[in-house]
């Protein structure tokens, strides 16, 4: 079964109605309180690790202002580590760091699908990518950012959501928290 997930900075900017996982951020910038999950009683919660410092998380951000991909490789051996009967660490990437952490996750013997798995961001309206092993979710709509003034940008592409929050397609059915 495919659930939709949605994430945003702003945990406000999320519509509950037909979220079915929602995504926020455990440190950084845009961390979020336990009001902003408190947002979504019921629904399942995903924390997101935006510099590799929080290994109970359940997914590593890895895109530019994030955690580099040299990184990527420690936090998954701490979050393995840290919780190893749980679902294994998810990467956030888009699809231009895939070769990359496959690179430095491979040189340390680390493998997708048994020690890491993928959330991929496509943000074009690519629902799958052409090698779905290991993917467990795909981004492919992105939020509209709001300025200063309080007017709203549109993200250029045809995938847009309908306000500031991204939305995920998930694939496994086994994956619900960051437990």
């Amino acid at each position: 079964m495919t659930r939709v997930m949605r994430d945003s900075t702003t945990a406000t900017d999320i519509p509950v109605r037909g979220t079915d996982l929602v995504a926020g951020y455990i440190n950084g910038t845009f961390e979020w309180t336990q009001a902003d999950y408190g947002r979504f009683p019921g629904i399942p919660h995903v924390f997101i690790d935006i510099s590799g410092s929080h290994p109970n998380a359940g997914v590593l951000d890895v895109e530019p202002g994030c955690a580099p991909v040299a990184d990527v490789p420690a936090w998954v051996k701490a979050r393995k580590a840290a919780l190893p009967h749980a679902y294994v660490p998810i990467i956030y990437c888009n699809r231009s760091f895939l070769t990359p952490i496959f690179n430095v996750l491979e040189a340390e013997d680390l493998h997708v699908v048994s020690d890491f798995r993928l959330w991929i961001a496509t943000l074009d309206g690519t629902r799958h990518v052409p090698d779905m092993t290991g993917v467990t979710a795909v981004q492919y709509k992105r939020g509209r950012a709001q300025h200063p003034d309080g007017s709203w940008a549109e993200p250029p592409g045809p995938a847009v959501t309908e306000g500031h929050f991204d939305e995920s397609l998930v694939y496994d059915d086994q994956w619900h928290h960051n437990a």
